[in-house]
């Protein structure tokens, strides 16, 4: 079962706590985009040749400099959606900040960012996924492959009665001022809502957030406050989310749910199969052993200092709660590495516990 990853979370919180200006933002300090990549000259633009284009507002030297951003406005426009180029979508880059790269505009939260995104660009830019397996027969064995897993585990009956599903993990990591203790409470309540509770331990010192994802947005939650989240980090923290196995296999029936099947392998000496899914902006591949356990998940992802990569979380530990078969710890591998920022243990699983209601409003009941 994948874990929260903290540390990107944590990103998501702090890189955009507050609600989006409705107000568009000046790029480039004004600076004539189509000019700056043509020419490589940073040229001001001027205030009655303007381009608004998602949540920055352009400015152009000419008229003739304008009309060819309108025209083709992906290439000139920042790109990355505004995020920032090495962090990714949860964090807002700074629109003041930015660099040209292979004849693109990115922009950066900060200047370490900035400075560690143009030494490597590759290592933080996301390359295309590899098309999803078409066809009735790839699609087909997928569902199959999908509902073995869904019988190991307990069941279709009783995974889809599920009203509540409750993890509770813990983890070390090892930083600079010591070992930091982190508790993570994670609960689901199908349909659409999950809050994830994070305690940090540190020395003497302890530190309490939540993120809250419901229908209606996402929040970051500290000291009694509640921060909405932007559409970005909302996307970004959902893929994590539905990442977890149980919500996974439970989303199955989901009209945007896909899952295909695609060539199966040896994992730590044992034969698997492979189902890749997909499901609102989540991609992850399935290892699937004969008896329908699943050994592993694998996705793309970004790793300790946000450059992108490979991960494979291999399950194990499986125990029984309440007539569901569940894993109870989770090692992962980065690039072929031991990643212990996403290797945890489950300590408690809970299905099906009554939930406060407040626990899923983001402000009465919702902070701490």
């Amino acid at each position: 079962m994948s874990s929260i990853h903290i540390v990107l979370l944590a990103a998501l919180a702090f890189g955009s706590q507050q609600p989006q200006p409705a107000a568009p933002k000046e790029a480039l300090d004004g600076v004539d985009p189509v000019i700056l990549l043509t020419q490589g000259k940073e040229v001001s633009g001027k205030a009655d040749l303007k381009v608004v284009r998602a949540k920055f507002q352009y400015l152009f030297a000419t008229p003739e400099s304008k009309a060819i951003f309108e025209k083709s406005p992906e290439k000139y426009e920042i790109q990355l959606s505004g995020a920032c180029a090495r962090m990714g979508g949860g964090v807002t880059g700074n629109p003041a900040d930015y660099a040209v790269v292979d004849g693109r505009i990115y922009i950066f939260g900060s200047d370490d960012c900035h400075k560690k995104f143009v030494a490597a660009p590759a290592r933080f830019l996301p390359k295309p996924a590899p098309p999803m397996p078409s066809g009735p027969a790839a699609e087909a064995q997928g569902r199959a492959l999908v509902e073995r897993a869904v019988k190991a585990i307990g069941g279709a009956e009783k995974l889809d009665a599920l009203t509540t599903y409750i993890e509770s993990s813990s983890q070390i990591q090892k930083r600079p001022a010591g070992d930091a203790a982190i508790a993570v409470k994670t609960m689901w309540r199908f349909p659409g809502g999950v809050r994830a509770e994070r305690t940090t331990t540190l020395g003497d010192r302890t530190q309490s957030s939540a993120n809250l994802l419901t229908p209606a947005g996402g929040w970051f939650l500290a000291q009694g406050r509640s921060f909405p989240q932007s559409p970005e980090s909302i996307a970004q923290a959902e893929a994590i989310f539905n990442r977890q196995l149980v919500p996974l296999l439970r989303a199955r029936r989901d009209t945007d749910f896909k899952a295909a099947a695609v060539r199966g392998g040896i994992e730590d000496g044992v034969p698997v199969d492979r189902v890749r899914i997909q499901l609102r902006g989540l991609d992850v591949t399935l290892a699937i052993e004969k008896s329908g356990l699943v050994h592993s998940l694998s996705f793309t992802g970004r790793g300790f200092e946000s450059e992108i990569g490979s991960y494979v979380l291999s399950l194990g530990d499986y125990r029984e709660v309440s007539g569901l078969r569940l894993p109870f710890s989770e090692r992962a591998l980065f690039n072929g590495a031991p990643d212990p920022l996403l290797t945890r243990t489950i300590d408690a699983i809970a299905v099906n516990t009554p939930l406060d209601p407040a626990l899923f409003q983001p402000v009465s009941g919702g902070g701490l």
